[in-house]
């Protein structure tokens, strides 16, 4: 009995074991040899974004367009009566047509969407799915699919490099670990939507790939900054609306985050990349990545960046191959353990039967040889009786 209570105890400290394993793999996603931050490990990247990226991350982008659309002409109105239409005097004297919201619409390979026209039309039957999402930041940053037509009328294409094979976690995880703006918006201070899809194209090395005029137009950052100045000491209500908006979208999205104060991030340092000031290096290498929110800071090389979030990939990989691995171990083990245990209690039950068994027959025949004795004991008795 004390042997069974000793394999028992065995058998939850290997569980233990197990679970605890489990939970060191969890944790330890984020820390690497390169010093970055998978985006859909990153605790300030919404909830909704972190699932996407787990489900369709890996997937290969086939094209990526920008995209943008006028702010909402109730949001102007209400920037230019708060300004007492300064506002408008500036969009002018800086010749804005329109003030836009910029976004990126990426395609990427999906086998499993529905292809519904292709169906219709009767398409070739080796058409690869694919599904569009849009990457844009408000008062936080979204991935979403698109639902309005507009949202497809003034889009530019992005040329993709060829020698390399982009996907959405490829492209948010290279931007997030070097742009220091990306998780906040402050267009008082030229830290908003224009900026953050420029800093994505940017940093995944895309801005050398844009010969087309119209492109490069729509791609440039408007001066947000000029404009929002323009509300003089009510500047502020700006940024004070999209923080509480992001709060707010936190509070009711992300309710299973738990409420921190992010670790303040400048920029990472990682692998053989480095980052100098302007004023350090002279922009005469086609190669180079200005951060055009952060003009203070270059990247010498994209594909720095780039292998090493890739580099992070495989860490990543065999992370979970090693987790698996003991998982499996451990779940062979247990069975190992249960069979034997299970042995083990047959053959002390089998023994158990046998000796009972013959502690039966024992018995029986001592009772026939005490009731022989018994019988010759009477017969004489009688005997002498007689």
């Amino acid at each position: 009995m004390k042997l069974i209570i000793n394999l028992i105890q065995l058998l939850l400290l290997l569980n233990t074991a197990i679970h605890t394993s489990s939970l060191f793999f969890t944790k330890t996603k984020k820390d690497n040899n390169y010093h970055l931050i998978a985006a859909k490990y990153h605790p300030e990247m919404p909830m909704n974004i972190r699932k996407i990226l787990e489900e369709v991350g890996d997937n290969p982008v086939i094209k990526i367009q920008l995209g943008r659309t006028p702010v909402e002409a109730i949001l102007i109105l209400f920037l230019n009566i708060v300004s007492l239409w300064k506002f408008n005097n500036k969009q002018l004297e800086l010749g804005y047509d329109e003030i836009y919201h910029n976004y990126l619409l990426i395609t990427i390979q999906n086998d499993k969407s529905p292809k519904v026209l292709q169906q219709i039309f009767g398409g070739e039957k080796d058409t690869l799915g694919s599904m569009v999402y849009k990457l844009e930041k408000a008062h936080r940053v979204r991935l979403l699919k698109p639902v309005f037509p507009t949202e497809f009328v003034d889009i530019y294409d992005i040329p993709l490099t060829s020698n390399k094979t982009f996907t959405l976690n490829r492209l948010i995880t290279t931007a997030s670990n070097i742009d220091k703006h990306f998780y906040t918006y402050d267009a008082g201070n030229n830290n908003m939507c224009q900026t953050f899809v420029e800093n994505i194209v940017d940093l995944n090395g895309l801005t050398p790939n844009i010969l087309d005029n119209s492109t490069q137009i729509a791609l440039k950052p408007q001066d947000a900054k000029a404009l929002v100045a323009t509300l003089g000491s009510r500047s502020d209500i700006v940024k004070y609306i999209t923080d509480l908006g992001g709060k707010i979208d936190k509070l009711v999205f992300d309710h299973k985050i738990k409420w921190k104060k992010p670790i303040k991030k400048e920029f990472t340092l990682f692998g053989d990349m480095h980052i100098k000031t302007v004023d350090e290096t002279v922009h005469n290498n086609t190669n180079e990545v200005l951060l055009k929110s952060n003009a203070d800071t270059i990247v010498e090389n994209v594909d720095d960046v780039f292998n090493a979030v890739v580099a992070l990939e495989e860490d990543d990989k065999k992370k979970k191959q090693k987790q698996s691995i003991i998982i499996i171990i451990g779940i062979i083990i247990l069975i190992l353990m249960i069979s034997l245990a299970a042995m083990f209690t047959y053959f002390i039950w089998k023994k158990r039967k046998g000796l009972d068994q013959r502690i039966k027959k024992e018995s029986v025949n001592n009772a026939i040889i005490e009731s022989k004795s018994d019988s010759s004991l009477s017969t004489n008795m009688n005997t002498i009786a007689n």
